[in-house]
């Protein structure tokens, strides 16, 4: 099928989604009168006294949908092609394995195509929804607001179509061509209607903005208290306060190297960490002092090798280190007292993320390849158990806080629990909704597993049996979501083009850490 033609008959069942999906007693408002006029227009191809409803000529809903379906069964039958080759995940819009690995780590990499951007851009005019607030608090929830400022009394049927149409339509990037539906079909059920965290407050604007700089990186959101939660934003690492709702800026853009485009961070220990698409870092002190120091991981000059994950670890001796996982695959420890690499670990694909124990025992490596690794970083990142099961790259990976669990998220939208004591098959393997997962966290008290989709969803499983979860849903890419230390609360960012941008807090709804994952795998 062409790309025209694609974009055509996607354009069509937009009309379907929405156009036809109108409140009954929404005719006097101009989004209804937009919404009919536009499918009108994909239907017969015009603008014209046709297409206003109500004029002359005018066709009824049902008179419509009838126009609708037999101009999309006459493009499928002008390309050869059944409807059927188009399937729920959007994978019309997936790249081929060659497109697929050329823009994976690319310096032009966008959050999502751009015939997808238009596809929503279109749907969320027709819909014409803009945010009446700014501050978002609990009681706003239940006057019918949602977290982003929306009010959807008496559009909640509208709202669930245009959600639908995000998960058909957003892309679903492949580098390794797999079955989506089959990764599905062999995944654990899971209740979603748990309700483990509630909503506290949120706030928008282009202030709070989490920038994305790369789509398939998205650990931009960390949190060092429940009253500290830093983000990359446009103007360099900020730091919001969810409680006083202020935000500061502690590493401004003008401190870093010129040029400086982050592609991973990492805050801990009083420190901020940032990597760029050139190999570079940039380090500064979050306890005094106004120091910044910079430069690059690698002694090559000519080595331009981008930064994909940036993890805080201690050694045995209590110093402070990052590493620093690369796209040429490289692991290079950093250490922040001498301000220079101690060490590089070569691995024969990319690495896209890496997660060590807390005793540092343990280190999984996960990247450009279906299989993770269990190694141990103290013998120079030996290789001890592989890690199988997934169909595509990973891109992210945790350790729960007793050492005994991680998990590892995929771009063939599962999230894949193992023990480390039998690593051989997976504990658990938890699906999502709309493509792959690119953050995972284990809450500090180890009773939860966050996992975050690309766009719109979070969810929050149990860990107790993995067959219960939250599923927190709302518009937007997701920069990065994170526990704060205390397991108490729960931040994401939101960035997005299209609906407002914002920074989210989620309250425990009953006491973090009653029960803890070491008294459940005994």
């Amino acid at each position: 099928m062409s790309t025209a033609t694609r974009q055509h008959q996607q354009d069509i069942s937009l009309g379907l989604y929405l156009g036809l999906g109108q409140d009954p007693h929404a005719a006097a408002h101009s989004d209804a009168n937009r919404g009919a006029a536009n499918i009108q227009h994909h239907v017969s191809g015009s603008w014209g006294a046709s297409a206003t409803p109500g004029g002359a000529g005018a066709h009824t809903p049902a008179e419509q949908t009838a126009d609708v379906v037999q101009q999309m069964q006459q493009l499928d039958v002008a390309t050869g092609e059944s409807s059927d080759s188009v399937d729920a995940n959007g994978s019309d819009f997936q790249h081929t394995f060659a497109a697929a690995a050329s823009n994976a780590h690319n310096g032009a990499a966008n959050t999502t195509t751009d015939a997808t951007w238009d596809f929503l851009t279109n749907a969320a005019q027709m819909f014409e929804r803009t945010p009446e607030l700014t501050e978002i608090r609990a009681a706003d929830i239940r006057r019918g607001y949602d977290m982003q400022g929306y009010r959807w009394n008496g559009y909640e049927l509208q709202k669930q179509m245009y959600m639908s149409y995000r998960r058909d339509v957003y892309p679903h990037y492949q580098c390794v061509p797999h079955s989506v539906q089959g990764v599905r079909r062999g995944a654990n059920c899971v209740d979603a209607t748990a309700s483990y965290y509630d909503f506290r407050y949120a706030t928008t604007g282009s202030g709070y903005r989490c920038e994305i700089n790369h789509f398939q990186l998205r650990d931009l959101v960390w949190a060092t208290s429940s009253y500290d939660v830093f983000y990359w934003h446009q103007d360099g690492v900020q730091c919001w306060n969810p409680w006083q709702r202020t935000r500061k800026c502690v590493l401004e853009r003008s401190q870093m190297p010129k040029a400086f485009k982050l592609s991973a961070m990492c805050v801990d220990d009083g420190l901020v960490f940032a990597g760029d698409y050139r190999g570079r870092y940039c380090l500064k002190t979050l306890r005094g002092g106004d120091g910044v120091f910079a430069g690059k991981l690698s002694q090559d000059s000519g080595d331009d090798d981008i930064v994909n994950h940036a993890t805080p670890v201690k050694s045995s001796s209590g110093a402070y280190q990052i590493l620093a996982a690369q796209n040429k695959g490289h692991i290079r420890c950093f250490d922040v007292e001498r301000l220079s690499v101690i060490s590089n670990t070569a691995f024969d694909w990319a690495v896209n993320s890496t997660a060590v124990t807390t005793s540092g025992a343990l280190a999984c490596v996960v990247g450009d390849s279906c299989e993770g690794l269990l190694t141990d970083p103290r013998q120079n990142y030996r290789t001890i158990a592989r890690l199988c099961g997934h169909m595509d790259y990973s891109f992210t990976c945790a350790f729960s806080p007793d050492e005994r669990l991680v998990a590892t998220g995929n771009q063939d939208t599962s999230t894949r629990v193992y023990d480390v004591r039998w690593p051989q098959h997976a504990l658990a393997s938890l699906c999502g909704y709309i493509g792959a997962v690119r953050s995972v966290k284990f809450s500090p008290c180890g009773r939860y597993l966050l996992a975050a989709e690309p766009a719109d969803y979070l969810h929050v499983y149990d860990t107790k049996t993995f067959g219960a979860a939250q599923d927190i849903e709302f518009m937007g890419e997701i920069a990065g979501a994170t526990f704060s230390p205390d397991a108490n609360c729960l931040f994401a960012g939101i960035s997005d083009s299209i609906h407002e941008c914002s920074l989210v807090e989620f309250n425990s709804s009953k006491a973090a850490g009653a029960d803890t994952i070491s008294d459940i795998w005994l």
